[in-house]
C-alpha cells in the first residue's frame, strides 16, 4: 500500500475531490485569459512601424515605450499578489482583466509618445496580478501530482494565442490600421 507523503499532498485537501469536468473548464479559462494577456502586451510589436510613422515618434522614444510595460509590470507584482490576499481570485482576475482590457482598448485613441507611455504604464499594472492569481487557482483545483502539468496547460497559451492570431492580427493590420488592431484586441 503507498502512502502519500507531506510533498505529494494538495494544499487544499478539496483539490482532490474536485470534479475533472470543472477542472478541465477552469484550465481552459485560464488558458483563454493568458492567451489575451499576452496578445494585448505584444500587439505592439505588431503595430510599430504604421503607428510610430503616424503618431511621429522616434526609435529610441519607441524602445521606451516598448519598455514602459516591464516596468510597471515587474512593480506591480507584489502588491498585486498582496491585493490578491486580500480580495481573492475572483475579484482580482474581475478588476485585472477589466482595466487590461481598457487600456488595450485605449491605446487606439494615442495621439502621441505621452498618451501611449501612460497606457502601456497602465497595461503593465493591470497585468501583473495575472499569474499569481493563474498560480493560485491551479493550487486550489488541482492536486499537486497535476499542477505542473495544469501550469504549462495554460502558460502554453502565451504561445499558442500569438502563432494562431499573428497572421489575423497583420492581416487587420494591414486593413484597417493599427487603431482598430487595439480597439479589437482591447474588447476580447
Amino acid at each position: 500500500m503507498r502512502t502519500i507523503d507531506a510533498q505529494e499532498r494538495p494544499i487544499f485537501p478539496s483539490a482532490t475531490q474536485k470534479r475533472t469536468k470543472t477542472r478541465i473548464v477552469i484550465l481552459m479559462l485560464l488558458s483563454i485569459g493568458t492567451m489575451i494577456n499576452y496578445l494585448d502586451r505584444t500587439i505592439l510589436g505588431v503595430v510599430a512601424p504604421k503607428l510610430t510613422s503616424e503618431i511621429d515618434i522616434d526609435p529610441a522614444m519607441m524602445g521606451i515605450v516598448f519598455s514602459a510595460f516591464a516596468w510597471t509590470y515587474a512593480l506591480a507584482q507584489i502588491p498585486g499578489g498582496m491585493f490578491l490576499d486580500r480580495f481573492g481570485n475572483k475579484l482580482t482576475y474581475a478588476l485585472s482583466i477589466f482595466f487590461w482590457s481598457t487600456f488595450t482598448l485605449l491605446q487606439s485613441f494615442s495621439v502621441g509618445l505621452k498618451s501611449l507611455l501612460l497606457l502601456r504604464l497602465g497595461l503593465g499594472i493591470s497585468e501583473a496580478p495575472c499569474f499569481p492569481v493563474n498560480s493560485r487557482v491551479v493550487s486550489k483545483w488541482f492536486p499537486q501530482h497535476e499542477r505542473a502539468r495544469a501550469t504549462a496547460t495554460y502558460t502554453v497559451g502565451e504561445y499558442i494565442g500569438l502563432a494562431a492570431f499573428s497572421p489575423l492580427l497583420f492581416l487587420i493590420l494591414e486593413h484597417h490600421g493599427w487603431r482598430t488592431l487595439f480597439f479589437l484586441t482591447g474588447g476580447l
